[in-house]
């Protein structure tokens, strides 16, 4: 029997002038973009998975929000050579809302391999951001802070 190996990732949707906050990420698999956040740790509650993982990498307190966005991702069904086939992870993408961005950057454990940036809807069109798909969703960031509805994108890359 092969081991199968399945995670939870909580990302959190940070607009500020119109733009995403978003992180640059080069671990090995090539340059690639996504929402901050990160893995659920077995006993924690999924709010309380986002604020430490902002607190962890990026040194800031939010509010979380609407879950708006549901990702399955099943390795097996795409073409990712650097994924376990029997990997897969259900990510829930939360609007979040920031009062204070002084401490950004300033997290307790950053991750050494990411760089975080701000880009609006149209300049993550032109790069590696994960996952692509969200993308059309996030082009008017004034709807996305009323969006009530959770929208599940399926398994999608």
């Amino acid at each position: 029997m092969t081991d199968t190996i399945f995670r939870y990732s909580i990302k959190a949707i940070i607009i500020k002038d119109g733009k995403f906050l978003i992180e640059q990420v080069n671990q090995g698999r090539g340059e690639f973009y996504k929402l901050p956040g990160g893995g659920h740790h077995f006993g924690e509650t999924i709010h309380g998975a986002l604020h430490r993982e902002l607190k962890e990498e990026l040194g800031l307190e939010a509010d979380i929000g609407t879950l708006l966005f549901i990702r399955d991702y099943l390795a097996k069904n795409h073409d990712m050579e650097f994924d376990d086939p029997n990997f897969q992870q259900t990510e829930l993408m939360f609007l979040c809302h920031v009062k204070d961005f002084s401490t950004l950057a300033q997290g307790t454990e950053p991750d050494k391999n990411q760089v975080i940036c701000w880009k609006t809807a149209s300049e993550l069109e032109q790069i590696k951001f994960f996952p692509r798909k969200l993308v059309p969703y996030l082009q008017d960031p004034d709807k996305l802070q009323t969006q009530t509805e959770t929208i599940y994108l399926g398994d999608i890359n």
